[in-house]
């Protein structure tokens, strides 16, 4: 196992797998491989017993099989039977190199909880224990990015040079979502369905968010959040049973469980919103367990658009390059690279030399001076995510997490 140091204000230890035959001995802490390091004490009632983080498993052909124990998950890998790989949203599982023969998840029932908002959402997996739970950020800016490229558009018809002329035969509306909450929802449903890829997801439970629109002045006659949150239910009436509830159900069912909620929404924790989804999702099948093992958080990396004329004119006409998704040969934008033993990300680049920033979801640049030589590219990631550790006392006891686990090669994620 090659060990990656922290970059500055990192949230969680980056490590890097070898091929070992023990992969998931990064996951948990302490030096007792798949065991759980929990402490039962200070637990009141079953649902706080802790519980190891069950892996999600595939079949051969790609089909997603109710999870596993570590204990088992270990045995196929060492076996040769299976083969361990890394989803876009940073979780570990095995993909099986044969076809069960028996019927898959048959009577097998796993819930999707999903508890939506404007700025952040939560998930969770869960069966009889909770499997997987996560937050997402959503895209924010959208609108005021639309309001500056309208205002260059409309700036460079004054100017003697190619522009697209004036047309009112856009103003179609059918199946018309807002760009800022298209985003949103094409995100969400993006989460959702990487985590059908990997568990065998029956049913879906969602709180039904209601938008005032007429206490909005700006909404009075018509609701962007409405429209969205109707194409998000139509599209997972598709994929299963969909259950919808009310805030007032899940908070009390979340006080049933004994689940904490945090006052602070945009905190990177359980609490802010995972802890709901949990909730959400027990109304589908009752859990013998509340005990989180796994908590990720989800973000989506925008790139800034590609600007051939700026507000203000350069001198000589001479465009200067701004946005886009290149970066010096051979590399782009969202790229993950290996630099001076350290995990970075690939931003833009002036002259011979690349922005590189911190490899977290803040994504801050630490240097604008790298050299393409001392990089070594892995992969491109358009999602970024990280697994947060969990802290004791803030939830029922379990397996608390020092990292998460990278593939070696662009092709596992």
């Amino acid at each position: 196992m090659q060990k990656q140091k922290n970059y500055k204000n990192a949230g969680t230890q980056i490590l890097i797998l070898d091929n070992s035959v023990e992969p998931f001995n990064t996951m948990l802490s302490g030096n007792t491989g798949l065991s759980s390091s929990s402490n039962l004490e200070g637990c009141e009632t079953i649902l706080e017993k802790a519980e190891i983080s069950r892996v999600p498993v595939q079949s051969k052909s790609g089909k997603p099989l109710m999870p596993c124990k570590p204990t088992k998950a270990r045995k196929l890998l060492r076996d040769g039977k299976a083969i361990k790989k890394w989803s876009k949203l940073g979780i570990f599982y095995i993909q099986l190199n044969f076809e069960p023969q028996s019927e898959p998840n048959k009577n097998q029932i796993v819930v999707l909880g999903l508890d939506p908002g404007s700025k952040f959402d939560g998930y969770s997996v869960t069966s009889k224990t909770v499997n997987v739970t996560g937050m997402s950020e959503l895209p924010s800016g959208i609108a005021d990015k639309l309001e500056t490229r309208r205002i260059m558009r409309r700036t460079r018809r004054y100017r003697n040079c190619p522009r697209r002329e004036k047309r009112f035969d856009n103003r179609n509306k059918d199946g018309f979502i807002a760009p800022s909450q298209k985003a949103k929802v094409d995100f969400r449903l993006k989460i959702v369905t990487e985590l059908l890829q990997l568990y065998p997801v029956t049913d879906f439970v969602v709180e039904d968010v209601r938008f005032n629109h007429y206490k909005k002045q700006w909404g009075k006659h018509f609701s962007t959040v409405e429209i969205g949150k109707a194409f998000v239910y139509e599209e997972l009436r598709k994929l299963g049973n969909l259950i919808l509830k009310d805030g007032f159900e899940t908070s009390t069912r979340r006080k049933e469980l004994g689940l904490r909620k945090g006052s602070k929404k945009e905190k990177r924790e359980p609490e802010s919103h995972a802890t709901d989804a949990i909730a959400l999702a027990s109304f589908a099948k009752e859990l013998d367990s509340v005990a989180v093992s796994q908590f990720f958080v989800w973000k989506r990396y925008q790139n800034s658009r590609r600007q051939l004329h700026r507000f203000e004119p350069n001198k000589k006409g001479i465009r200067t390059r701004y946005g886009g998704s290149d970066s010096l040969s051979g590399f782009k934008k969202n790229d993950v690279v290996i630099h001076q033993g350290e995990l970075a990300r690939i931003g833009g680049y002036m002259g011979n030399r690349m922005s590189l920033h911190e490899f977290d979801l803040d994504n801050k640049r630490f240097t604008q001076s790298g050299n393409p030589i001392d990089c070594i590219k892995l992969f491109n990631q358009k999602l970024m995510f990280e697994e947060i550790a969990i802290r004791r006392g803030t939830l029922p006891p379990c397996t608390i997490s020092t990292g998460y686990p990278l593939p070696l090669h662009p092709t596992e994620i």
